[in-house]
């Protein structure tokens, strides 16, 4: 099957017609025809069944769907990965981050890099935190900051700083003037829950009895920095990892550590090309000069 009749067997099945599908692709309906008869020749069965004026999928072809879909991405990711290496082979150096550190960190990292690397182009993108290591291995990035959970005593390659999960919340709260907060000292009304990365959730689950026995009624968000903004309009109290707060505004918030002490670390994933290999440690040390005062 050609890269071309893969494509017209998509479309077929999403659109429900050849008609459609000839629309969409820019083809003749006596094309898309020849190029799925072709297919089932190739095949040995029967793809479609027309039924109420729809090409209807056999069994056969719903399981083949699947697997053409399979591939297309992975054509498509070859296709993106070749024309990074036609356009951006040398040069330039690409970075993401968490959503977090991308929005309030990474561009304080570009004036120091903008002045020691001149003529070096910069890509400075947000992912999340899970999908970051699976864009490096795919080259789509050179480098990548996440955060993970970590053991002190044996923590993982390409740590950058190590610091612990906090606690967040107006001065004039109540428990403002704590050394600590404990889960037990939150009141159930007032967090602010986070469903971010598993490894962060399955971290605080297996510390906190009750973690994930939150009230139907409860404030929740996937995002640090939502959450800190939700705790300055007065909606409650947060636990997020300190290194959300860098870079931005504390004025009027109290940050607590959080009891029991979760640790966690700001990870450098890369896959970095010979060619920029020094404007990524300048990136890594960077980083490190403007998280490091918290840690």
């Amino acid at each position: 099957m050609s890269n071309k009749q893969l494509e017209v067997f998509v479309r077929v099945v999403q659109l429900g017609s050849v008609t459609a599908t000839a629309q969409a692709l820019g083809m003749s309906q006596p094309s898309v025809s020849k190029s799925l008869a072709l297919t089932e020749q190739h095949l040995g069965f029967t793809l479609f069944e027309r039924s109420g004026g729809k090409m209807k999928p056999t069994a056969e072809a719903s399981q083949v769907f699947e697997e053409a879909l399979r591939m297309q991405e992975g054509i498509a990711r070859f296709d993106r990965f070749l024309e990074n290496v036609q356009r951006y082979r040398v040069g330039q150096l690409r970075v993401c981050a968490t959503p977090a550190l991308a929005i309030n960190v990474l561009p304080l990292l570009a004036p120091v890099l903008r002045q020691a690397f001149p003529d070096l182009g910069l890509v400075l993108d947000m992912y999340l935190n899970n999908e970051i290591e699976a864009a490096i291995e795919r080259q789509q990035y050179d480098l990548g900051f996440l955060l993970q959970p970590v053991d002190p005593q044996a923590p993982p390659p390409g740590v950058v700083c190590q610091g612990q999960m906090v606690c967040v919340m107006n001065a004039a709260h109540p428990l403002a003037g704590r050394a600590a907060i404990g889960w037990d000292d939150l009141p159930p009304r007032e967090l602010i829950y986070i469903t971010t990365d598993p490894r962060i959730v399955a971290m605080m689950a297996s510390a906190i009895a009750g973690f994930r026995e939150r009230p139907v009624s409860s404030l929740e968000t996937n995002r640090y920095s939502m959450a800190i903004n939700l705790v300055r309009q007065g909606l409650g109290v947060t636990v997020v990892d300190e290194f959300s707060l860098a870079g931005i505004d504390t004025t009027g918030l109290a940050i607590k550590p959080f009891a029991p002490a979760l640790p966690i670390a700001v990870v450098a994933a890369s896959a970095v090309r010979s060619a920029v290999a020094e404007p990524a440690e300048r990136c890594i040390e960077a980083l490190r000069g403007v998280l490091q005062p918290r840690g």
